[in-house]
């Protein structure tokens, strides 16, 4: 696989509540950039493999797009994996979340292409991986803010954080 983007942040919250909320995917709009919407396909629940979503993203050469996303692996509340179905790119999404100390994680956010095509590993995947880190790097500010603020009222964060942990 090919690597397009790796970030992490470290969340003052339980791995628990870390992952109950980055594997509801439908949260995934709130705090990843560019994408604009997640919605359920199907009625199974969320962090069960073979779950699957309608991603709607924005892309930087074709603009809005549609994906399905499955998710294909998960170990609550450790790891959880999803694939989309994006052409050339072939994405593979990992997060897995480790305990720092009580009451805090590390998250460690990757983005992988499964596409085997040597003209996209020469052309498309290095531009998208540019792209990705970018939108990967604000995604775990925005990540920490949401889930850190929505639990403590002294830290500045607007009702809409607030709402996003809490009605996920």
């Amino acid at each position: 696989m090919y690597s397009l983007a790796s970030t992490s942040v470290v969340i003052e919250r339980p791995r628990v509540v870390v992952f109950d909320y980055v594997s509801n995917h439908t949260n995934f709009a709130e705090w990843f950039p560019g994408v604009v919407e997640v919605k359920s396909r199907d009625q199974v629940a969320h962090a069960t493999v073979g779950k699957e979503y309608d991603e709607t993203l924005l892309t930087p050469l074709r603009g809005r797009q549609s994906v399905v996303i499955r998710v294909t692996e998960v170990a609550p509340p450790r790891k959880f994996v999803t694939e989309g179905s994006l052409p050339l790119l072939m994405p593979r999404m990992e997060i897995e979340l480790h305990d720092i100390e009580l009451n805090t994680c590390r998250v460690q956010w990757r983005m992988l292409s499964r596409s085997t095509t040597p003209l996209a590993r020469w052309t498309v995947l290095p531009l998208a991986g540019l792209a990705t880190q970018k939108r990967a790097d604000a995604a775990m500010r925005r990540l920490k803010k949401i889930l850190e603020c929505a639990f403590d009222p002294k830290q500045p964060c607007t009702a809409q954080d607030r709402k996003n942990v809490s009605g996920s």
